[in-house]
């Protein structure tokens, strides 16, 4: 079988490798979807983590074809989708496999049911390879804790800001405000229901969040009124930005992995009591998500721009790392 490997910076490859088989407590899943995630460009660019080479890709969704004798806990036929954050198997950050494979083996399963979750009746396997994106944005969401009337901004609608606006509409947030380079996800951003999407470039933040929700002054200088602000862009200085003209006791929730280190005007950060928060993983939310997808609550399609066959997928990884030009891409497996 095929199964990306990260040979080291810039260095992706499709090897040939012999395709798991199930020893007595394992399972072997035929992978059906998965979905590219922004970690996966960053290791492309950064190389492995560990020794190379390193298998890559997390967000994924298959069949269980094969059972150990002892496993209990799952059984050939049983839909089911990965849930990295809470898996020892570190799949595509330097376990053994990786979500972009054919196949894919977990290891003594009844030990660690909580890698997997079942994906219900009526639910698409590629839209259930989304629900580990869309747990990282509700986790950033129930980071920000959002009450109602408060006022939102977001800074980077990727797949995981597109996830984002989805779960500040389930809190009932409905003044979200997004800017990001792509005019198509600030389409896409506006399509799940923010109020408005734009180009930081033609239109500063600090004076369109003016424009549009006012300003009120701190010691003689006018601020504009946002309560929370999401930082998933990553952008250089942004975070810096984001204190300077945040306004008081306003949220920062940084969930954008930053490659380099960031300067912030701290004193600001103290008169201002602006809070800064930190957002990683998805520890609890994984099943809610899977439940809310099976309710109809929550729809990822309009997060998908492309959906490309895993024979394409070194093309696949070129077009996700075009934010132009896309924003969740999803490979399918025959």
């Amino acid at each position: 079988m095929q199964m990306a490997m990260l040979h080291g910076p810039g260095d992706l490859r499709l090897d040939n490798v012999q395709r798991p088989v199930a020893g007595p407590a394992d399972i072997v899943v035929k992978l059906r979807a998965s979905g590219i995630c922004g970690t996966d460009l960053h290791f492309r660019h950064m190389g492995p983590r560990f020794a190379a080479p390193m298998p890559l890709g997390h967000e994924w969704a298959g069949e269980v074809i094969e059972a150990g004798p002892e496993v209990k806990s799952y059984q050939v036929g049983d839909r089911v989708a990965y849930n990295s954050n809470n898996s020892p198997a570190d799949m595509g950050r330097g376990g053994e496999f990786g979500g972009f494979s054919e196949y894919v083996a977990l290891r003594e399963v009844d030990g660690h049911i909580q890698s997997l979750c079942r994906v219900p009746d009526g639910v698409s396997l590629d839209h259930a390879a989304l629900v580990e994106p869309l747990s990282v944005a509700m986790h950033a969401v129930n980071r920000a804790d959002p009450r109602p009337g408060e006022t939102v901004t977001i800074f980077g609608v990727g797949p995981i800001g597109l996830g984002i606006v989805t779960a500040l509409r389930l809190r009932g947030v409905e003044d979200i405000i997004a800017f990001d380079l792509s005019a198509l996800r600030r389409e896409r951003a506006v399509a799940l229901g923010a109020r408005a999407a734009f180009d930081p470039r033609e239109n500063p933040p600090a004076e369109i969040l003016k424009q549009v929700r006012g300003a009120a002054p701190i010691w003689g200088t006018d601020f504009p009124r946002t309560d929370i602000y999401f930082e998933v862009s990553g952008a250089p200085g942004l975070l810096g930005q984001i204190v300077d003209f945040a306004y008081k006791r306003s949220r920062i929730i940084t969930v954008a992995m930053q490659r380099h280190p960031v300067a912030v005007n701290a004193t600001r950060i103290m008169s201002a009591e602006i809070s800064i928060i930190g957002a990683q993983g998805y520890p609890t939310e994984f099943p809610e998500v899977m439940d809310r997808l099976a309710r109809g609550e929550i729809d990822p399609e309009a997060m998908i721009t492309h959906r490309l066959p895993f024979t394409d997928f070194l093309n696949a990884f070129e077009v996700a790392d075009n934010a132009d030009g896309a924003a969740k891409v999803v490979l399918t497996f025959d």
